[in-house]
């Protein structure tokens, strides 16, 4: 049965801007939903693993143990000694993967060139570790680029992992993207997204259903194909501008038809640095309420995925790192939510 992971980045405002919300908080959540596990990003200064200090490290892993939660942990970059420390990270974690994508030079041939010359080191790390590296099609190459790095690499402890729609940003269609990683596939990054109009700011994070990407269809894939876990990624408002063009498929056509505009607010949020600034707690209960939304269409819609519960005032252990919000329809939302504190 392919395990059903929660990311750490779709909390990400509730680690920011909710009142006692940590690691231990994200733990307890994953548990009460009915994940299997959790990915946990592992960037400096640490704020979604709440810290790297060794007793906290084995009180943490202790805790995942208690509730019966797996964890892989995410950095970013390909140095090897830099990979390196976070596997000794992953170690005291109890780590089953550590998800990495490249950086450093802007220029794209050298990029590959380097990763392919770190991750064949990294790969003598991981076996040591026994804990195998998995690099992303993130938003700095391509899946077809991610194969060409791989394929090079040539190692069981260097595989993928497939974001459902990162490679969109290189107009890569995203079943194309899949076929170009399938063979090295671990684990994926579960999202959905609309690609808006040009000049009106490339691709937005929405409520996982509401989007334009094929998440049912990449899902049922990646199950067929036995990967091992599927991790849910939240990234309600998220915005990313779109790159140079390395795939085919035509704007506004298909996976990157344009929403009908004016936006519907919450659910296709544009506007969130302003409401950062005037009243951060409303993002945090907003991000809740997407993760509401995107709970309910994947139990409905995903037929390996109805065992997760959907929180709710009266749900699943409402403790104190839940926000309290009746999830009224979107349009009391956006009255609601765009009154300043």
């Amino acid at each position: 049965m392919t395990k059903l992971f929660l990311h750490s980045y779709g909390l990400r405002y509730q680690y920011r801007h909710k009142p006692g919300f940590d690691v231990f908080s994200l733990v307890d959540l994953a548990a009460d939903l009915g994940f299997d596990g959790l990915n946990v990003s592992c960037f400096e200064p640490y704020i979604e693993l709440s810290g790297v200090e060794l007793a906290h490290l084995r009180k943490l892993r202790a805790y995942l143990e208690k509730r019966e939660i797996l964890i892989d942990i995410e950095t970013a970059g390909t140095e090897p000694t830099h990979i390196e420390r976070v596997l000794r990270i992953g170690r005291e974690l109890g780590a089953g993967y550590l998800r990495t994508y490249t950086n450093g030079t802007p220029d794209r041939r050298l990029r590959l060139e380097e990763a392919k010359a770190n991750l064949s080191q990294a790969a003598l790390l991981a076996e040591r570790a026994g804990i195998p590296v998995l690099l992303e099609n993130h938003e700095d190459i391509s899946a077809s680029e991610v194969g060409e790095i791989l394929s090079h690499v040539d190692s069981p402890w260097v595989q993928g992992l497939f974001d459902y729609v990162n490679s969109m940003l290189f107009y890569e269609d995203p079943l194309t993207s899949l076929e170009l990683m399938r063979r090295w596939i671990r684990s994926a990054h579960l999202k959905d997204c609309v690609i808006l109009p040009p000049g009106e700011g490339g691709l937005l994070g929405v409520p996982i259903g509401s989007g334009k990407a094929p998440v049912k269809k990449i899902t049922s894939s990646l199950v067929d194909m036995g990967v091992d876990r599927i991790c849910f990624e939240n990234t309600w408002s998220y915005h990313a501008a779109m790159r140079d063009r390395r795939g085919s498929a035509v704007m506004g056509e298909g996976f990157f038809e344009h929403p009908a505009w004016p936006l519907r607010e919450p659910a296709e949020y544009v506007h969130i640095n302003g409401l950062l600034e005037s009243n951060p707690l409303k993002v945090a209960e907003l991000e809740y309420w997407a993760l509401e939304q995107s709970l309910q269409w994947l139990k409905a819609e995903i037929t390996q995925f109805s065992r997760v519960h959907i929180p709710n005032r009266m749900g699943v252990n409402r403790s104190s790192y839940l926000v309290a919000i009746d999830n009224p329809p979107p349009e009391v939302l956006t009255t609601a939510f765009d009154q300043t504190a």
